[in-house]
């Protein structure tokens, strides 16, 4: 019996041992962080946009004139001169015409010789009071009329000449032949108000390219004419071309969808230089700096946190932290501008690791990663009061 309560006694401290271990013997972990000492340096505010690329000049080459298509003199990726022969239209209809309008213009400057003498001698006398005003007015009138229609006669005459020339379709501008969209024996039909009429082809100038890209309206209010910017094309993804804002969109793009949402504007960036290996629709990453500050502090993006609806950063004081409250400016380069608050320079600021941030409070005691563990000495800290 006595055996018995001596082993129950001895459990119970046993029991009691553990449950005081558990309870006080437990150390409470710490957190350990990274830091970093903020400092000034410059900052550039950035927008990043997908892009296509597109030459300067861009013509879509039409005619002016109805009819078969008879001969094409280029093919694709041509580069061709200002007035190089592009297509020839079938032209019997209009040489009929043309000899149609000639003949008319012949009859009507007969005409207007014989009613021009006629008129002059008339004229001469009336002078000498030998005929009356009623015949002599009578023909006056004729004459005029006669003038008139040998202007008319020329003007149509002068139409037909033009659409003569017409049928053979030449480069407006130097350039290359990007797109050809009709063959020998189609049929070419003008514009009209309810119908586009035949692209024949498209003649860009590569010496000049732009690169068009669509952007939210968040960000085209930051974006100015002249905004110095990067372009990667997936094409050439280890070389980065430089070039500006050419224009920028006033109005917002049309939707091809309704289930599209969002407003957004094209902004058009001029790529610098000369460029032979480009292609029109090759596409790539745009980065407009649309702001940059000189000798500004900064913190990494990471190191602002939010507490009971404030803005701020955690500094390091001794092995505890400090929440000092701050105002932010621009972002870039994954830093953003600190523009008023407590902070100075030196300062250790919590930067990381993120999982570990969001849980971090006021007061909290931590320890400093060894990744940071070899920071050099006599560093700006805050003072023990945390002031």
């Amino acid at each position: 019996m006595k055996i018995l309560k001596k082993k129950r006694t001895i459990a119970i401290i046993v029991i009691v041992l553990l449950l005081l271990f558990i309870i006080f013997g437990r150390k409470k972990k710490i957190t350990t962080v990274e830091i970093i000492d903020i400092k000034y340096e410059s900052i550039n505010e950035s927008v990043s946009i997908d892009g296509t690329l597109e030459a300067f000049v861009d013509v879509k080459i039409s005619s002016d004139i109805t009819g078969k298509c008879t001969n094409i003199y280029i093919e694709e990726g041509d580069v061709v001169k200002k007035g190089t022969p592009l297509l020839k239209i079938d032209d019997v209809s209009q040489r009929a015409r043309l000899l149609e309008a000639k003949t008319a213009l012949n009859a009507a400057k007969s005409n207007f010789d014989y009613v021009s003498y006629k008129f002059d001698n008339q004229k001469k006398l009336y002078e000498e009071k030998l005929i009356s005003f009623s015949e002599f007015t009578l023909a006056e009138l004729e004459y005029k009329n006669a003038q008139n229609t040998l202007a008319s006669m020329q003007a149509s005459y002068d139409i037909a000449q033009n659409n003569i020339e017409q049928t053979l379709i030449t480069s407006p501008i130097e350039g290359m032949i990007t797109a050809l969209y009709v063959e020998e024996g189609e049929n070419v039909i003008t514009g009209t108000m309810n119908n586009e009429g035949t692209v024949l082809m498209t003649v860009s100038d590569n010496k000049k390219f732009l690169v068009k890209a669509n952007v939210d309206e968040t960000s085209i209010v930051k974006i100015k004419k002249k905004n110095p910017t990067t372009i990667i094309f997936d094409a050439f993804p280890e070389t980065t071309y430089s070039g500006f804002v050419y224009q920028t969109g006033n109005r917002p793009i049309q939707k091809s969808s309704v289930s599209e949402t969002g407003i957004e504007y094209e902004v058009q960036v001029l790529l610098e230089g000369k460029h032979g290996e480009m292609i029109s629709g090759m596409t790539g990453n745009v980065n407009i700096t649309t702001q940059v500050k000189e000798n500004v502090l900064t913190v990494p993006i990471q190191a602002v946190v939010s507490r009971n609806g404030e803005e701020g950063v955690f500094v390091l004081n001794g092995n505890r932290i400090s929440f000092i409250p701050v105002k932010t400016g621009i972002t870039g380069n994954m830093k953003i501008e600190i523009k008023s608050g407590e902070l100075k320079e030196g300062y250790k600021v919590v930067i990381g690791p993120f999982i570990a941030i969001k849980s971090l409070q006021d007061k909290q005691k931590v320890k400093v990663s060894e990744i940071n563990s070899k920071m050099k000495s006599g560093k700006k800290t805050l003072p023990p009061d945390g002031k």
